[in-house]
């Protein structure tokens, strides 16, 4: 093995690639913590709204807002099996 693919090899196992990928997890948390904050404020604002369509009883913008509120709450359930199919790759 020449030293360059040694140094490299080390690098690539040492303290270098350790932290790299810590700085990708935490990326990776950061993103998800904003999306998923997005995602229930955009949901509690949907809530809001159907309530208020209840109470003008607007019955199809009460559709047109419960189709909307399943379509987030199915993000909410694909997010929840995306990250128990990646928790071995993210912390």
């Amino acid at each position: 093995m020449t030293k360059k693919h040694l140094l490299l090899s080390t690098l690539a196992s040492g303290p270098l690639d350790e932290a790299a990928k810590k700085l990708e997890d935490f990326s990776f948390n950061l993103y998800f913590a904003y999306v998923f904050d997005e995602s229930v404020k955009t949901h509690q604002k949907l809530q809001d709204e159907y309530i208020e369509a209840f109470l003008e009883e607007n019955h199809d913008q009460m559709k047109k807002i419960d189709l909307e509120i399943a379509l987030v709450e199915s993000a909410f359930e694909a997010t929840a099996c995306m990250l128990d199919a990646t928790k071995g790759t993210y912390s």
